[in-house]
């Protein structure tokens, strides 16, 4: 039953998506019946009168078609609506206090607890399911299948290279809404379902319509149509969870933390793609285009002519030590460079929330009734706009322009999969998340960057590593016998950078895979090289890893220990 008012809602989305153009035109025929009023006035001759009379035979025909397809449409949409209300009527309103599984821990019992429904079955508790719509879905045979399915991953450690377990088709709507909800600038940017490679079509620039009598030839209004090649980059990342979780989380808390943590992941990458996109392997970000001085490898041949906009619409402003209206003139000035031709005219601006902390404070310092600074909170002053909390942008850069002309494309869903054989030896089971997605802005000039602490905007930043798809490096290990206490040795590396060796020693090298995060059973190489209590034979593995401790590079050696 649930699943079937899940499929409803999926259709009555579709179906109001359809619905929306129909409206729009609808409320455009007031005017031209205007129009059409004024014409017959207007006319004076038979020849007059017959064009006037098409154009009215015309117009009926059209409104009466528009009348039609939206009185079509919004029944089927009443219809759903109506066995929405019919299923949930039919299901069982839960008792007060639901009984909890013996293998629930406290802090699932709380967790549980927060999603009991106050009155009846028609509230809204879990991912947009009422309570008794999450039960049904959850015992349902296919969430049984796949909540054993992945438990039984761990079972088949030795055999999994990584076959893939897709989620089932009634998680997909529930993962793409967290994704969008967790997005704080998905539901700024103009987005579309495709599939495979794809073109965007964009209206480049235009004439002006031309004035005239009302019965003249008409002029040609030349529209210079762009293209935007929307890939399908994927987007995706792995979690991994302890077996022991597996083992004992009932399936509620399994699958609540599955796939709220993949949704809120997709969500920060996304965020920061529209933003900052380098356009490999990912979207190309708004701040990207502002920045290209010259033609970037990512812009396609019919998306038209390239301008370069990294001094015009990239910003350093000398107003910080400014206040009042010198400082906020200034800069929404400078906001103002964004260009709204082509877009639906709303706007939105990032900051992190430092940022947007001084600009509330200059506010309330130049305005005593706190007028401007209540504004700021939520919108930009003037020149209107959202205000959007990014963490990751720099200090007093302020950046966005009209969303609706940075283009996002979704190509596909998402899927789990099985770890690789590292991660299965600490006896972990990961979950891998995958959506491809895609995006540039249609016109970099709707957008602007400006920084006004005198510094140089930041136009790049640091994604997470693509180490999976990146050679691990190689380490030169060699050992020899210490010359202290016995079973000390030496070790020796080469083809080494500036990052942090760890080890371990064991019977065999360890496997280790390129941006994995090494556990507690690895140590830091001490300064002096010196690697205590060891065996001749045995194997020491050293690991190079970053900043982020991730690892980048391996090597291995057989153990030459000092003789006793």
């Amino acid at each position: 039953m649930a699943l079937r008012v899940l499929m409803l809602r999926s259709q009555i989305d579709a179906l109001q998506q359809q619905l929306a153009p129909l409206t729009e035109t609808r409320d455009g025929f007031a005017a031209r019946e205007a129009e059409l009023e004024r014409a017959i006035g207007e006319a004076t001759t038979d020849e007059e009168r017959s064009v006037v009379s098409a154009a009215i035979d015309t117009f009926e025909a059209e409104r009466s078609a528009n009348a039609a397809e939206i009185a079509r449409i919004q029944g089927e949409i009443d219809a759903r609506n109506e066995e929405i209300r019919s299923l949930e009527a039919q299901q069982t309103t839960p008792p007060a206090n639901p009984p909890v599984s013996n293998s629930d821990t406290g802090s699932q019992n709380n967790h549980e607890r927060s999603f009991v429904p106050m009155n009846n079955t028609t509230e809204r508790r879990w991912f947009g399911l009422t309570y008794a719509e999450r039960d049904a879905l959850i015992q349902s045979e296919q969430s049984r299948t796949f909540l054993q399915n992945v438990r039984q991953l761990r079972a088949q450690q030795n055999s999994a290279t990584g076959a893939e377990l897709g989620i089932p088709t009634e998680y997909m709507q529930i993962l793409r809404d967290l994704t969008y909800t967790n997005s704080k600038l998905w539901k700024y940017v103009h987005s579309e379902s495709i599939r495979g490679r794809a073109r965007q079509n964009i209206v480049g620039t235009a004439s002006d319509a031309v004035w005239t009598e009302m019965l003249a030839n008409i002029n040609e209004i030349v529209l210079d149509f762009t293209q935007l090649e929307m890939d399908g980059y994927m987007l995706a990342g792995y979690m991994a969870i302890s077996n022991a979780v597996l083992q004992d989380d009932a399936d509620l808390q399994l699958l609540t933390s599955i796939l709220t943590a993949m949704g809120e992941a997709n969500a920060r990458a996304l965020d920061k793609a529209i933003v900052y996109g380098t356009g490999k392997k990912m979207p190309v970000g708004f701040i990207t285009r502002l920045a290209a001085s010259s033609t970037p490898e990512w812009w396609n041949n019919d998306q038209g002519d390239f301008t370069d906009l990294h001094t015009s619409n990239i910003l350093k402003l000398d107003i910080d030590s400014t206040s009042g209206a010198a400082f906020f003139g200034t800069l929404i000035e400078a906001l103002g460079v964004a260009d709204p031709k082509y877009s639906d005219g709303r706007v939105f601006w990032v900051m992190n929330r430092k940022t947007h902390i001084r600009l509330m404070a200059k506010a309330l310092a130049f305005d005593s009734s706190a007028a401007l600074a209540a504004g700021i909170n939520n919108t930009f002053p003037i020149i209107g706009g959202d205000i959007v909390e990014l963490e990751f942008m720099a200090d007093n850069d302020i950046a966005g322009g009209f969303g609706s002309l940075m283009r996002m494309s979704e190509r596909e869903g998402m899927s789990i999969a099985s770890s690789d054989i590292p991660l299965f030896l600490r006896n972990m089971t990961v979950f891998r998340s995958i959506g491809r997605y895609d995006g540039k802005p249609a016109r970099g000039e709707a957008f602007v960057l400006v920084n006004f602490h005198n510094t140089q905007p930041t136009t790049s930043i640091s994604f997470a590593p693509d180490l999976a798809n990146e050679k691990l490096g190689t380490l030169i290990v060699t050992t020899a016998a210490g010359s202290g206490a016995t079973g000390d040795t030496t070790v020796t590396v080469a083809g080494n950078g500036s990052g942090e060796l760890m080890y371990q020693v064991g019977g065999q090298a360890v496997p280790v895979s390129n941006g994995e995060r090494l556990g507690k059973d690895w140590t830091k190489l001490p300064t002096n090289k010196t690697v205590k209590g060891t065996t001749t034979g045995q194997t020491v593995t050293v690991v190079e890893v970053d900043g982020d401790g991730r690892a980048i590079s391996v090597g291995s050696g057989s153990v030459t220990a000092k003789a006793g």
